[in-house]
């Protein structure tokens, strides 16, 4: 029996809980409940962006389809056809709205359960003088507000923002944040136009990246808990000279978060 494809939404939630299953006694873990809520959180969450994007590519463009075809017999037998033919109207535009919307919609729901995510982790780790947030910024240079930066995400967020901002145009509404490659070729007098199959293509490589946001922002938590209580540690008339080796396991563990984000803002 052939095996099937994961579909976006089961590899998001396959890898997440891959990362999840590596944490020691992972399961006496979960009884924790503020672990137990966080873990809820994620896998809802990315139910929420994949009913999203399951929505709009299975009900709302086939519905904006089926009224494309509608509108043109109307206005086939209409009076006014030759109005309508005369300002060179064509029902299509219905469909090209959609999907246009529908990268709204998702990129909506995208960045809401990110943001979620990251105060959710602030609020685990403790009070802090330094949100994880800011930590990540001042430390690693990584803003998670930097949508540019990561294609998949970038083209998503892109097309939103023409969507809200510029009546679908393809312009960029910031001089710094260049066009997406696969919109290189539209010119700025053009609406960007998306199939439903490049949107659930391009839905579905924002979904992917998921796995990665989570593994940076967990991982930065946990170097800035560990250089807290390095800071703590070095301060104690007890330190030894053996505490060394937390400052070179800190070391290789920056290496790996500052590896992490160069792949994720390739």
């Amino acid at each position: 029996m052939k095996k099937q494809a994961l579909s976006s939404f089961d590899r998001a939630v396959f890898n997440i809980s891959s990362e999840f299953s590596k944490i020691p006694n992972y399961e006496k873990v979960l009884e924790d409940e503020d672990l137990k809520k966080l873990h809820t959180f994620v896998a809802v969450g990315i139910m929420s962006i994949h009913d999203a994007i399951t929505i709009v590519y299975g009900s709302f463009i086939p519905a904006a389809n089926k009224l494309v075809v509608n509108t043109r017999d109307n206005i086939q037998k209409s009076l006014f056809k030759n109005v309508f033919t005369s300002v060179n109207y064509d029902p299509v535009i219905i469909q090209h709205d959609t999907i246009r919307l529908g990268y709204v919609f998702v990129f909506h729901k995208f960045e809401v359960f990110v943001n979620q995510l990251i105060d959710m982790l602030d609020d685990l780790s403790g009070k802090k003088a330094v949100t994880v947030r800011e930590y990540a910024i001042s430390k690693f240079r990584f803003n998670v507000k930097h949508w540019y930066k990561n294609k998949a995400i970038h083209l998503v967020n892109f097309i939103s923002n023409c969507t809200k901002h510029q009546d679908g145009f393809c312009r960029s509404d910031n001089a710094s944040h260049t066009i997406p490659e696969e919109l290189n070729q539209v010119p700025e007098n053009h609406k960007i136009i998306r199939t439903a199959q490049q949107f659930k293509s391009d839905t579905n490589a924002l979904t992917d990246q998921i796995t990665s946001l989570i593994r940076i922002i967990s991982l930065i938590m946990t170097y800035q808990t560990a250089e807290n209580s390095l800071k703590n540690l070095s301060e104690s008339p007890i330190f030894e000279p053996s505490d060394d080796l937390i400052k070179s396991s800190l070391l290789i563990l920056e290496n790996s978060i500052r590896n992490l984000i160069r792949y994720y803002e390739q």
